[in-house]
């Protein structure tokens, strides 16, 4: 992925000079041919302009020399910075987070990118007197060896080849190392022919000899590029990636051949952009997904996905600005100078709007599944599973409306600072919508009517509720219908609109009576301030206050022949709670007792749950089908 050698370039076609379609790429492929032709015809005098300008580098030499120590140096302290912080990347590879592992090693790596390339920028400006932006022979190496380093780098991030959990390609061990000695080797071949080609044409060789050897090797790197993919196969590179691979390669050929062709390589340029940024973006995207992976903490794992989706949408955004800066630009021609100074800080701030409206709906998004993931701590698992069934019901359709505003609301912000005018999208989306709310009157009563039965809380998902005629239970609420299924495991689907009255058997009332027998009578002080006592720690308990309708009865039997009467506590409870409630009755009435220390030796305490008097039989769950052998 070498820049394009320095040739003068030709001006953008402009918008007036255009023909269509067919007509342009027989023209393109007509001028290709006459290129191609005139290269090949420079084939016999190439050997006799290689000899003549190799004879006539021997007084360059002595710079030759120097490019060479400068480049050695470069790479010397790459190496030796690689080497001594060799032990911290073993310990970063053995990081419980994977993300944080990778991120360290790609730290590591980055340093020593650094030191090579602070040492070449020294040993150029103070050792041999270059200034900066000066091109030479050794300005030109030192530049190519330093990108090569940094594809070096990339490929030694993506592939790993000594820790294969931090691997982010699919390959296995041996196809690791083989991918990174190989695409190393190609992409030093590329860079060199680059900065001998510049040589060259700095040294009198002619143009249709430099672009026969630039395509020949080309060619060559091609090729080498698409056998190694190849032969990934055997080492589990998947289909789809070498298929991917293999027309990246073959674009970037096509692009640098047009290069020549034009004597403009901002088109391959712009190429080379999208495609290192795709591969930053993978490689941090398989990053977060292998530390998703393997983290167990909910909290984490939603937060490595709110960075997934920032780092996508930043990889898009940076993959679009290169688009209209080197092909829009630079090759059609599309802004002039002063049109693009202005056009790039409005794009800025268009790209920091549509990326925020991603990070704000994606943290919209964790945060419904962080209130929809029930967590180990906090209140009772009863009224954790009511506050859950709930959240349930409200939640999505929450999270819907929030993130269709967000991404309304941004476009529009996006879209007016490009200099787009919306006023006819505002106009356009009115008219539309006035057109749907006449003809889908019915879809506005089913979505108004169900907010009001979230607002209201009338049914909750799992709940058993009669409405429209059908009988079953809740299992899926939409934003404009229901779906019941009933005894038979029928499924219904109701509109919301068409629901009416709403019956939920799950929240009738039952009775609940806890009995505290004596075997003798108590004293009425006593007994007194137990009853007080039993009432306030029934009521201190969030979950059986939230289910009690009306008051708490506590009341005193007479002594029998066969005991001293009982201590009764009745109250009406929401019947899905009722059962769930037995036993933290039964406990907190226990503890009152053990507390009071009351005399006439007391019984254990009894409680039972019935349905309330006269009160019709409750609906029963839908049956559960049997499994077909």
């Amino acid at each position: 992925m070498q820049s394009g050698p320095s040739v003068p370039a030709t001006p953008p076609v402009s918008g007036a000079a255009m023909v269509s379609p067919l007509d342009g790429l027989a023209s393109l492929l007509v001028r290709v041919e006459a290129e191609v032709l005139v290269a090949l015809g420079a084939a016999p005098g190439l050997p006799g302009e290689l000899g003549r300008l190799l004879s006539g580098t021997v007084p360059a030499l002595p710079v030759f020399a120097e490019a060479l120590s400068v480049g050695a140096a470069v790479l010397a302290v790459y190496l030796l910075v690689r080497h001594l912080l060799r032990h911290r990347r073993q310990r970063a590879g053995a990081a419980r987070s994977a993300f944080a592992g990778i991120v360290t090693l790609a730290a590591f790596d980055l340093l020593a990118l650094l030191a090579a390339a602070v040492t070449g920028r020294l040993l150029l400006v103070r050792w041999l007197g270059i200034a900066p932006g000066t091109q030479g022979f050794p300005s030109e190496l030192t530049i190519g060896l330093i990108r090569w380093l940094m594809l070096l780098t990339l490929l030694l991030v993506l592939f790993q080849p000594r820790i294969r959990r931090l691997r982010l390609s699919a390959v296995d061990d041996a196809g690791a190392r083989k991918a990174v000695r190989h695409f190393a080797a190609i992409f030093a071949v590329g860079h060199l022919h680059v900065v001998l080609l510049n040589a060259a044409q700095r040294a009198g060789l002619g143009l249709p000899s430099l672009r026969l050897l630039s395509w020949l090797v080309a060619l060559g790197m091609a090729v080498a590029a698409l056998r190694l993919l190849r032969d990934l196969k055997r080492h589990d590179l998947p289909r789809a990636t070498r298929l991917l691979a293999s027309g990246i390669v073959l674009v970037l050929l096509a692009f640098w051949v047009w290069g020549w062709v034009e004597l403009d390589f901002n088109l391959y340029r712009g190429a080379v952009g999208m495609i290192v940024i795709l591969l930053l973006a993978v490689a941090l995207d398989r990053a977060l997904g292998i530390s998703i992976r393997d983290s167990r903490s909910p909290a984490a794992m939603r937060r490595l996905f709110v960075v997934r989706v920032v780092v996508d949408a930043l990889a898009l955004a940076l993959m679009v600005r290169i688009v209209i800066q080197f092909w829009w630009r630079d090759v059609f021609g599309g802004f002039g100078p002063q049109q693009w100074l202005g056009f790039t800080h409005r794009l800025t701030f268009a790209s920091f709007v549509l990326v925020l409206a991603v990070a704000l709906s994606a943290a919209i998004h964790a945060w419904t599944e962080a209130k929809l993931t029930p967590g180990e701590n906090g209140p009772e698992p009863q009224l954790r599973e009511d506050r859950l069934a709930r959240l349930s019901t409200v939640l999505p359709l929450v999270r819907f409306m929030a993130i269709a505003l967000i991404g309304v609301a941004f476009s529009l912000v996006a879209l007016s600072t490009l200099g787009i005018d919306t006023t006819p999208l505002l106009a356009g989306a009115s008219i539309v919508g006035l057109a749907i709310s006449f003809g889908s009157q019915t879809l506005v009563k089913d979505i108004v009517s169900g907010i009001f039965y979230m607002l209201d809380d009338v049914f909750r998902l799992g709940e058993t509720i009669e409405a429209g005629g059908r009988t079953g239970q809740l299992e899926q609420i939409n934003l404009r219908s229901v779906r019941l299924r009933d005894e038979a495991g029928r499924v219904h689907t109701i509109p919301l609109g068409d629901l009416g009255a709403v019956t939920n058997h799950s929240r009738r009332l039952m009775r609940v009576t806890a009995k505290v027998p004596f075997a003798t009578p108590p004293g009425q002080a006593a007994a007194t301030r137990f009853r007080r006592n039993a009432v306030a720690a029934l009521r201190s308990e969030p979950m059986i206050h939230a289910a009690i309708v009306g008051e708490i009865a506590a009341t005193r039997t007479e002594a029998q022949d066969t005991g001293g009467g009982a201590i009764v506590f009745s109250f009406n409870m929401v019947a899905g709670a009722a059962e769930r409630a037995r036993a933290l009755v039964q406990r907190r009435i226990e503890e009152t007792l053990a507390e009071a220390r009351m005399t006439g030796a007391p019984g254990a305490v009894d409680v039972a749950v019935a349905d309330l008097p006269g009160a019709p039989p409750a609906a029963p769950p839908p049956a559960t089908p049997e499994p077909t052998p």
